[in-house]
């Protein structure tokens, strides 16, 4: 059976030292962790950037931010309460003033998969040893605050 599609949007937030806010989440099937960006799936209707701003003001509890235009894309197949699903994300940027993030509002699914919030450098990603997704994050971004954002959205992987 194919799996379904799932559309989320994701947000890179950097600070002004060029730290990344990251959520380490758990996979409760599996005990698995990982840190991503944070963001979510689409709500019936909304827009991908309109998901961005709402799964930041959820998530963080940041209630604004400039959005940037798309910069990354993803697919990958998940599966959630042992629903096969193919994500499908848009990643978006945003740069914003260093800030104590604090998830205000998960959904009583996410309160079991979201365990932390943690500012990094770049250079302590790295070092950490720590599963971080898409896995080529830290070079993303180094590739972004060098370059600035690609003319169109390049597609990172897994």
């Amino acid at each position: 059976m194919e799996p379904t599609p799932r559309y989320a949007a994701r947000v890179v937030l950097l600070d002004e030292s060029d730290r990344v806010l990251l959520v380490r989440f758990r996979d409760p099937e599996s005990g698995r962790t990982w840190w991503a960006t944070p963001g979510g799936a689409l709500e019936p209707g909304e827009t991908h950037e309109a998901a961005a701003l709402r799964e930041i003001r959820e998530e963080t509890g940041l209630l604004s931010l400039d959005l940037g235009l798309c910069i990354w894309t993803r697919e990958q197949e998940i599966t959630i309460r042992g629903q096969a699903y193919l994500q499908i994300e848009r990643i978006f940027p945003a740069q914003v003033a260093h800030f104590e993030a604090r998830a205000t509002q998960l959904e009583e699914f996410e309160q079991g998969r979201f365990k932390e919030l943690r500012w990094w450098s770049l250079d302590e990603i790295d070092v950490a040893g720590v599963e971080v997704s898409p896995r080529s994050l830290t070079a993303l971004v180094r590739q972004l605050l060098h370059d600035g954002p690609p003319a169109t959205p390049l597609a990172v992987g897994i």
